[in-house]
This record gives C-alpha cells, structure tokens and sequence, in this order.
C-alpha cells in the first residue's frame, strides 16, 4: 500500500471489502466478479484512499463508501 492510502486508513477498508466479499487478498468471490488484490501504489495519491476496479478508480473512501462502490457494481450485474 503506498503511504497516501496507508496514512488514509486503506487497512481498514480492504478489511471491510474482504469481511463483505468473503474473500482474502488475492482471492475471487464465487461469481467471479471481484478478486482482492493488494498493491504497492495505483498513482492516485490526491484520491487517496482509492481502489480500482476494471480500470476505474475510486477515491477519497471510507470502509462504508468502498462497499457502497461493491454493492453498486452487484446491482449493475444482477447480483
């Protein structure tokens, strides 16, 4: 985790999406639509704490907001 998300609280959101998903780092749910995977930096330092997903990247998060961004992809996907 580069030292932006770090100092941000990344820890306690890759917490709350792991404990919502069910999975650990490096794993992919049953459906297949996410895998966790923890990385060093994704050069996004003004948003951060971020994640990306397919691409995108989702910024200034909290542990609720991160699962929100989970939830809200499920619901495009019928899931």
């Amino acid at each position: 985790q580069g030292t932006a998300c770090h100092v941000n609280g990344s820890e306690r959101i890759t917490a709350a999406i792991s404990e919502y998903l069910g999975i650990g780092n490096g794993e992919t749910t049953e459906d297949g639509l996410f895998t966790l995977e923890n990385v060093a930096c994704l050069g996004c330092c003004s948003l951060a704490p971020v994640i990306m997903i397919n691409g995108e990247a989702y910024g200034n998060l909290t542990p609720d907001s991160a699962v929100s961004v989970i939830k809200s992809l499920q619901e495009k996907e019928g899931k």
